[in-house]
């Protein structure tokens, strides 16, 4: 039985953390090659503007030529310059996986799955669905995503994705497909520490991190595997019902926010990296 080999990668803030992306395309294409890797998927917050994230993904794949395929999505901080929400839905690019499926062509039994995803507040509980305007009042005073171009709620853009990804789903678990499903926001509640949610500051960040309906349909069409970002804690792979999550961002290596082990950015890289035989 073949197998394809999958590196998983996200928050990598080139800007935030002050990277020159020059500096290290070669440096990374040439540990993934080492790694054996045969698809290098980043789900999302490469950089604060959207125009710069497709850059550095298509220099990274010019440099990797055919040694392994190269695919990204776009998290919030993508969003925050160069793209509106109508680019961001629908761009038309061959290594954006949002909204897609890609199967390898060297391992067709095997697919990736990818959606950006969003959140809408249904982490927080009955409470959201009851008051989604108090969470909707203090993202617009509050959260960096506030300036993120969209043409409704949140709990509509939400919905908008999770009709996608059950098509997408729905197609290929009925082909007998092992799925990786791959999102930026958190997919599963249960994968959040239970003090944020008791928190009345943890509660209102929770409610912007993810979605418990993108996990319970992971969990309706048995998805094998599931990786995501955003929320800036490396941890553990952790199975949910059919679900093995991944979870290992590189985070923040600034003095206000240090999340980084040491001070140099590859090799957080190389130490947050995700590496999966599917």
């Amino acid at each position: 039985m073949s197998y394809l080999r999958i590196a998983i990668s996200s928050d990598n803030h080139f800007d935030i953390n002050h990277v020159n992306a020059d500096d290290v395309v070669a440096p990374q294409v040439r540990y993934l090659r080492e790694q054996g890797v045969a698809l290098y998927v980043n789900t999302g917050d490469t950089y604060n503007d959207f125009r710069k994230t497709r850059k550095y993904f298509h220099t990274l794949q010019s440099v990797a030529g055919d040694s392994f395929d190269v695919r990204f999505l776009a998290g919030n901080h993508d969003m925050l310059r160069g793209a509106d929400y109508k680019t961001i839905q629908g761009l038309q690019d061959p290594l954006y996986l949002h909204e897609r499926s890609f199967v390898p062509p060297a391992s067709p039994e095997t697919v990736i799955v990818g959606n950006n995803g969003w959140y809408d507040y249904s982490f927080v509980g009955p409470d959201a669905v009851i008051h989604p305007e108090y969470y909707w009042h203090w993202k617009k005073a509050f959260w960096v995503d506030s300036t993120i171009d969209q043409p409704g709620s949140d709990q509509e853009r939400m919905e908008h994705e999770l009709g996608y990804m059950r098509i997408f789903l729905r197609a290929h678990v009925q082909t007998g497909q092992k799925v990786l499903f791959v999102s930026h926001f958190v997919p599963e509640v249960r994968l959040l520490p239970p003090a944020m949610l008791r928190d009345p500051k943890g509660e209102k960040l929770a409610a912007m991190l993810g979605s418990q309906r993108m996990g319970e349909l992971l969990q309706e069409f048995h998805v094998d595997a599931a990786a995501f970002g955003h929320w800036h804690r490396r941890d553990e792979p952790r199975t949910i019902g059919s679900t093995t999550f991944y979870h290992r961002p590189v985070g923040y290596g600034t003095k206000r926010r240090a999340e980084w082990v040491t001070d140099d950015f590859m090799t957080e890289w190389q130490n947050s990296l995700t590496v999966i035989d599917l």
